[in-house]
């Protein structure tokens, strides 16, 4: 036998005798329940209808996650907590159910002027003979031409709501200001600059007004694309323009006019009733030469003879006087502060109000 067959066995029994010792040492496995393998084979083996046993099923694939429903109980509830620093694991929690509850809020929107929409263009409100009109004023308390600027606007909301990364509230003043946009520069365009400006702004700590849109718009009409969203477009847009000064002009062209004196000294010496005028002739042509400026002035005036007919009609009167009760309500509303101590549904309102107006006056300038 050869040294190397011997030391091959030698280390083959030595093997063996460390795994005897290691089972030894091992505990012993506790005994199985009575009925197990009984019921795990009852598990296994499904007897099929012909009495044979069918193989195991196999296990079914992992289902992929699905996000969850959105629910009010994920909402905290609104109590005051006094604290400060930096937000809690759970505060940031509680953030993102609440700004999740904001882009729902922009979703529902678009969502509810596409049904809106598909209700008008499939005539699905013409039961019992009821009118697109009965239906909107039933269905959403206005009327129908503001129903129908709603629907106007809800595919560039479902465009911006797409696009944006945080859920911010998109006022429809924004969106009515940018209907010109889109069409020129098309729907997607038009959204991606908004966006791209409410990132802008918030950077910064700027407040995007309906005027600040407005302002966008303007500056897009002869903008190229790749010019829509720029920092300097952006900067353009929001910086702040010079108000015009109120001129007094409007006031004193409705403020009433003095009588002029009548003539009682002329009359008595009138040389129409053969009454002898000493010093008439002089007296006369000192009027006119005082008088001759302000004719001429009047005459270089443009507008002059439109702007006294204005004035002669109380409507006229009554415009100038509402103008004035608007400023001073603009007034209040900004430089008060009233704006940030009003409800939501008050500045909703003030806003539908004030476009109103805007696109009114609008109309009767266009005109002339």
């Amino acid at each position: 036998m050869s040294v190397n067959y011997k030391k091959l066995m030698e280390e083959e029994e030595r093997a063996e005798r460390e795994r005897l010792e290691a089972e030894a040492a091992a505990p012993e496995p506790e005994p199985e329940a009575e009925g197990a393998p009984e019921a795990e084979a009852a598990a296994v083996a499904i007897p099929s209808p012909g009495g044979e046993a069918d193989p195991v099923p196999p296990a079914a694939p992992e289902e992929p996650y699905r996000p969850q429903p959105f629910t009010q109980d994920l909402l905290p509830e609104p109590k005051e907590i006094e604290a400060e620093g930096d937000l809690t694991p759970e505060e940031v929690d509680e953030l993102g159910h609440c700004e999740a509850a904001f882009g729902n809020a922009n979703k529902a929107e678009w969502m509810r002027w596409k049904a809106a929409h598909a209700v008008r263009s499939r005539r699905l409100y013409r039961q019992d003979g009821r009118t697109w009109p009965d239906y909107c004023q039933d269905r959403f308390g206005d009327s129908e031409s503001e129903v129908n600027r709603r629907i106007q606007q809800w595919p560039l909301l479902k465009a911006i709501t797409e696009q944006q990364g945080l859920p911010r509230s998109i006022p429809d003043s924004h969106v009515q200001r940018l209907l010109p946009m889109v069409k020129q520069h098309g729907q997607d365009l038009t959204a991606r600059a908004y966006v791209a400006l409410r990132v802008w702004a918030a950077d910064r700590r700027h407040r995007v007004t309906a005027e600040v849109v407005s302002e966008l718009v303007g500056l897009t009409q002869a903008a190229e694309p790749p010019a829509l969203t720029t920092a300097n477009t952006f900067q353009l847009a929001i910086e702040p323009k010079p108000k015009p000064k109120r001129s007094t002009s409007s006031k004193k062209e409705h403020a009433p006019e003095t009588p002029a004196p009548e003539p009682t000294e002329a009359a008595e010496g009138h040389p129409n009733l053969g009454d002898p005028d000493p010093g008439a002739g002089s007296g006369s042509a000192a009027e006119d030469e005082h008088q001759e400026p302000e004719v001429e002035a009047a005459a270089a005036a443009p507008g002059a003879d439109e702007q006294q007919e204005d004035s002669t009609d109380p409507l006229t009167e009554q415009a100038s006087r509402a103008s004035d009760v608007l400023d001073g309500m603009r007034i209040g509303f900004t430089d008060g502060q009233l704006l940030q101590h009003a409800r939501t549904d008050t500045l909703k309102a003030i806003m539908e109000t004030a476009l109103a107006i805007a696109e009114a006056a609008e109309d009767v300038l266009r005109d002339r």
